[in-house]
């Protein structure tokens, strides 16, 4: 239940307190006095669109705050919870801050949060019915989502719009299948091709760098021949050989330390030092002998490189992508070449998951005629109370394939008959203007009584009724508040004079500039205010008497309907 709302630089209004209350809260003014300025707020605070036409000029940005009670078992507190916000005291404070640069905030128990949270939570707190709302009813097309919400069918709507979505996937696979034999063909013809030149390249992981080791080997074969040929004859071949120097140095090094034995272990590493040069240089020799020059093989090594580097300019940035793309050819070309045992098993499917369907669709359709009956007696009931008890409601369900959708194969219209012996026909073909704010507020009526107090706004759901009518209405709206909090503008003193808390919207000039104001009206200010509406700008006592009347009447109602 909104219990506060404060407004600053809103529109027309530059700062605003409100206080609301449990049961019928109503809202009244001249015409164009901003009546509706006030449901725009209360829709901000519940997570409406905002835009900067809604900062008062001069101004940077404005701001909306509302302050919600929320009962024990509220689902909001729930919501709250799984985002990490806390409900406090049983308290929801909601802040919108819209600016001229664009950069709106939301604040939901003063903390920073999204306009996408705190729209999913204001459709838990407040639903605002307007003067589109009867455009909206009139639409064949939105009726079935009436009937679903007054037949609560959330769970077989998820299963019917789930085995819709598979079967709308599958007739889409056999489509494209049946359709583009050409491109099919054409690609298999593409995978062919690149499965073949890659298959040549003989691909395995660091072929690459295998491939520039073996290059570099054969560019520089004569180097590598001549000195190491070269390294042999300096170690051992040539007449003045490292290894004839050593093993002179060595031989005199042995007859020293058989005059000196501290010289054998300097003897022993030198006669060591020459088995190691010795074997050095048996491995050049080796080395050498092993080196050929091969400009065939070069030159296809280097090839070989440049297949690989143009494959990879198509497929892939390394080989190893290459071998990637390569593996995927093989199942996408079975895939096409046996399209037709595809579509085939496609079909099947597509028959199982179309029988599926309907048979859901068909138990769905059982239940909207059950609820479709208890919506017309319900919609019938309150009819009844808003002074149309002759009228009858019927819901049309007319099933078949040619309505097949997410919400399976009905197609749902509110059908109408305001007078005896007149058949039902559409809302739009025979309903008035009047008759259709009366057929929404008993819409509202039988399907927001959800079981937890929720704000219902009314913008001027009384537009085009008067007199006994506007009575009946304001004696709904007051019934309704015993359930939940109703939030109702209105220009009718038959409505007006069953308001648990009347609220006077007015304009003033203050410095050159229009503000709006707004105050709770007393029991003497309510007679005064109800009088300017029963007679205009002229009132009298007798317009007095008349409005205490008015009063008398619905506070007598009230008590016998025990809205207190």
């Amino acid at each position: 239940m909104l219990k506060f709302l404060s407004i600053e630089n809103f529109a027309l209004i530059d700062s605003l307190q409100v206080e609301f209350q449990e049961g019928l809260n109503l809202v009244t003014g001249e015409t164009g006095s901003g009546k509706s300025i006030l449901v725009d707020a209360v829709g901000l605070a519940a997570g409406g669109r905002a835009t900067q036409e809604m900062v008062r000029q001069g101004f940077d940005k404005a701001q909306v705050e509302g302050l919600f009670e929320l009962d024990a078992d509220h689902p909001v507190r729930k919501q709250l919870e799984e985002a990490g916000v806390e409900a406090g005291d049983g308290q929801l404070i909601v802040r919108r801050e819209i600016s001229l640069s664009g950069a709106n905030k939301v604040f939901i128990n003063g903390r920073l949060s999204t306009a996408g949270l705190l729209s999913e939570l204001g459709s838990w707190l407040v639903d605002i019915h307007g003067q589109h709302d009867q455009q909206h009813l009139l639409q064949p097309s939105n009726h079935l989502e009436f009937l679903d919400a007054f037949g609560e069918h959330d769970a077989a709507l998820r299963e019917v719009s789930g085995l819709y979505q598979e079967w709308k996937e599958i007739k889409d696979k056999i489509r494209t299948l049946r359709e583009g034999e050409q491109e099919r063909l054409q690609r298999l013809d593409t995978l062919r091709f690149q499965a073949q030149e890659l298959e040549k390249l003989d691909l395995s992981p660091g072929l690459v760098e295998e491939l520039k080791d073996e290059r570099r080997l054969l560019s520089t074969a004569e180097k590598r021949l001549s000195n190491s040929i070269e390294a042999f004859q300096i170690l051992y071949e040539q007449d003045s050989s490292a290894m004839e120097l050593l093993g002179r140095a060595s031989r005199n090094l042995q007859e020293l330390a058989e005059i000196d034995e501290s010289l054998k272990e300097s003897a022993a590493k030198l006669d060591e030092l020459r088995f190691q040069m010795e074997e050095v240089s048996f491995g050049l020799r080796d080395y050498s002998d092993g080196i050929h020059f091969n400009p065939e093989r070069q030159e296809a090594v280097e090839q070989r490189l440049a297949e690989l580097q143009r494959a990879m300019r198509k497929y892939g940035k390394n080989v190893e992508e290459l071998i990637d793309y390569a593996q995927g050819i093989g199942p996408e070309m079975e895939e096409l070449e046996n399209s037709e045992e595809r579509a085939e098993q496609l079909e099947a499917q597509e028959k199982e998951l179309a029988d599926e369907f309907m048979k859901a669709s068909q138990a769905l359709s059982q239940r909207r005629k059950r609820a479709a009956k208890k919506l017309s007696k319900a919609v019938e009931k309150e009819l009844a109370e808003l002074a149309m008890k002759k009228t009858v409601f019927e819901v049309d369900i007319e099933s078949g394939g040619q309505w097949a959708g997410p919400r399976g194969v009905d197609r749902v219209e509110f059908l109408i008959s305001p007078n005896p012996g007149e058949e039902p026909r559409p809302l739009a073909k025979i309903a008035s203007g009047g008759e259709l704010s009366r057929i929404i507020l008993a819409l509202k009526s039988v399907l927001t009584l959800e079981p937890y107090a929720k704000t219902l706004v009314f913008d001027e759901v009384d537009s085009g009724v008067g007199g006994r009518v506007a009575s009946s209405i304001g004696d709904k709206l007051a019934r309704l508040g015993r359930h939940h909090q109703v939030f109702c503008v209105t220009h009718l003193p038959q409505v007006a004079c069953y308001a648990a808390r009347h609220l006077l919207v007015g304009k003033q000039t203050r410095q050159g500039r229009t503000t709006l104001h707004i105050e709770v009206l007393d029991a003497s200010q309510r007679v005064e205010e109800l009088s300017r509406m029963l007679a205009g700008e002229t009132v009298t006592e007798a317009t007095r008497q008349h409005a205490r009347e008015l009063l008398q009447r619905a506070d007598s109602e009230k008590t016998e309907t025990g809205v207190g």
